[in-house]
C-alpha cells in the first residue's frame, strides 16, 4: 500500500476505488513513498504552508527526493543546504515553464506560472527565474494516489487563463521503469503558450561526477561551453568527463545539436564506478537539450515548445528506464 509519511495530524478526503483526492500535513513537509516491488520513490508534495518547495521557479509537482533501484540510487540533494537559494533547493525530474502574460500585466498586477500559481509582478524588470514572486493566487492543487503512482492536479484561473495541468508519476508494474506523463488543458478563453524544460537533477549513487561518468546518445552530439575540455569532452555519440570536479565547480552545455527527431530524444546517463544507468526518453522532437552540472548532479535539460488554444488539450510524456551497466 501506498505509504505518507507526516509527524503530525493528516487531513485526507478518501474517494472511491482507494484514491487520495488530499492530503495535508500540519507540521513537517507532506510526503508519500510509492513502489512497483522493483522501484521505489518517495515524492514529496504541493502545499502553500507545509510544502517542501514554495519558491516560484519550478513546478511544484513532481518532486522526488529520493528514488532505489537494485541498491542504487538516482535523485537526492545536489546543493549545499547551508548556502543555497530557496528557487533552486529541489531535488529530482523537475520543471518550469516560462510565465504565460508578465509582458502583458502592469507592476501590481498578476502573472501565471504553470504548476505555480498567480505571480505579483514586482517592477518592471524582465522576468526572472531566480527572483522569489509573491504568489497571490496559489490555485487548487488535488493529489490522486495509489501504490504506484501519484497524480497532481492544479487547476488555476487568474486574469483570463484557466487550465487544468495534470501531472502523473508512475512506477510501470513488473519493469524498472517511471513514465511522467503531463496534460495540460486550456480550459480559459485565452491560448496558452509557453516554453517548459525539465531540469532532470540525476544524483546517482550519491557519487561525485569525474571519470566513469558519461552521457550517450543514439546520434553523434555537438556543443560547447563551461568546462569543455577541462572538465567534460563531447566524443561522437557521448560525452565523458575527464576529472573529478570540486565542490565548487559547474559545467554547462547552452545547446547540445544534433536531435533531429523523436528517435533521438533517446538521452542515457551512466556512472560506471556504482554501476548505475538510466535511460530517459521522450514522445516530441526536442526543440533544445541543454546541459548543466556540478560535482554532484548531472542535469541533460530536455525543452518542449507549447502553444495550447482555448478548449483545446495537449498531452506529453517522459520515460526513465533504471539499469546496472555491464561489469
Amino acid at each position: 500500500m501506498i505509504k505518507t509519511y507526516l509527524k503530525s495530524i493528516v487531513i485526507a478526503v478518501i474517494l472511491l476505488n482507494g484514491f487520495v483526492s488530499k492530503a495535508v500535513q500540519l507540521t513537517e513537509h507532506p510526503k508519500a513513498e510509492i513502489s512497483n516491488g522493483i522501484v521505489k520513490a518517495q515524492i514529496l508534495l504541493p502545499d502553500l504552508e507545509h510544502g517542501y518547495y514554495k519558491a516560484t521557479r519550478f513546478d511544484w509537482s513532481g518532486v522526488i527526493s529520493n528514488l532505489d533501484y537494485k541498491g542504487h540510487s538516482y535523485f537526492g540533494t545536489w546543493f549545499d543546504k547551508d548556502n543555497h537559494p530557496a528557487h533552486a533547493t529541489i531535488m529530482g525530474p523537475v520543471e518550469a515553464y516560462s510565465p504565460l502574460n508578465y509582458k502583458d500585466v502592469e507592476v501590481g498586477d498578476a502573472f501565471v506560472k504553470i504548476g505555480i500559481g498567480a505571480l505579483l509582478k514586482s517592477s518592471n524588470e524582465s522576468h526572472s527565474d531566480f527572483i522569489p514572486y509573491k504568489i497571490v493566487d496559489p490555485g487548487i492543487w488535488e493529489l490522486k494516489m495509489t501504490t504506484n503512482s501519484v497524480e497532481f492536479i492544479h487547476k488555476l484561473s487568474n486574469g483570463g487563463y484557466a487550465y487544468e495541468y495534470i501531472k502523473t508519476i508512475e512506477l510501470v508494474e513488473n519493469q524498472p521503469k517511471m513514465i511522467i506523463s503531463h496534460r495540460l488543458k486550456n480550459t480559459g478563453l485565452k491560448t496558452i503558450s509557453t516554453v517548459g524544460f525539465n531540469h532532470n537533477f540525476l544524483v546517482l549513487d550519491n557519487q561525485p561526477i569525474g571519470k566513469g561518468v558519461e552521457l550517450s546518445f543514439p546520434v553523434a552530439v555537438s556543443g560547447s561551453g563551461r568546462g569543455e575540455d577541462d572538465m567534460f569532452a563531447i566524443q561522437g555519440k557521448k560525452l565523458v568527463f575527464l576529472r573529478l570536479l570540486d565542490n565548487e565547480e559547474s559545467f554547462a552545455c547552452k545547446y547540445l545539436e544534433g536531435l533531429n527527431s523523436v528517435e533521438d530524444f533517446d538521452i542515457r546517463l551512466e556512472n560506471h564506478n556504482s554501476r548505475a544507468g538510466v535511460r530517459i526518453t521522450g514522445d516530441y522532437k526536442l526543440p533544445r537539450l541543454r546541459l548543466w552540472g556540478n560535482a554532484k548532479t548531472v542535469c541533460p535539460e530536455t525543452y518542449i515548445n507549447l502553444k495550447v488554444e482555448a478548449g483545446e488539450d495537449y498531452n506529453w510524456s517522459y520515460d526513465y528506464e533504471f539499469y546496472e551497466t555491464a561489469e
